[in-house]
């Protein structure tokens, strides 16, 4: 059985790539997702937490107020690309985040 995700590691940098487009949430336009360029793939914890993009993430949770333990449109975590891309600073930030948080219960 073959994952949604696909984790590329690109030969030239020791940084991982990934390919999040099948599992990014749609815009909230209406607008088609499916391109890692699209505005709505480059503003969620989802792509924050794959890459890594620690600034990002804090920005979305703490000023926004997007949820770390909600699955995406693929249903993965946050968490999961954060793992799966060797982001540890993320996956920390996102562990003690959901740590801090009221159970959604």
């Amino acid at each position: 059985m073959a994952s949604e995700i696909e984790v590329l590691e690109d030969t030239t940098t020791s940084t991982p790539l990934v390919a999040a487009a099948s599992t990014a949430p749609p815009a909230e336009d209406g607008a088609g997702a499916g391109t890692p360029e699209d505005e709505s793939l480059k503003n969620d914890v989802y792509t924050a937490a794959a890459y890594g993009d620690l600034e990002k993430l804090q920005r979305l949770v703490e000023g926004e107020g997007r949820p770390v333990r909600e699955p995406d449109g693929g249903g993965y975590h946050a968490l999961q690309w954060a793992a799966l891309n060797n982001r540890v600073a993320a996956a920390q930030y996102i562990l003690e985040v959901a740590l801090c948080l009221p159970d959604a219960s």
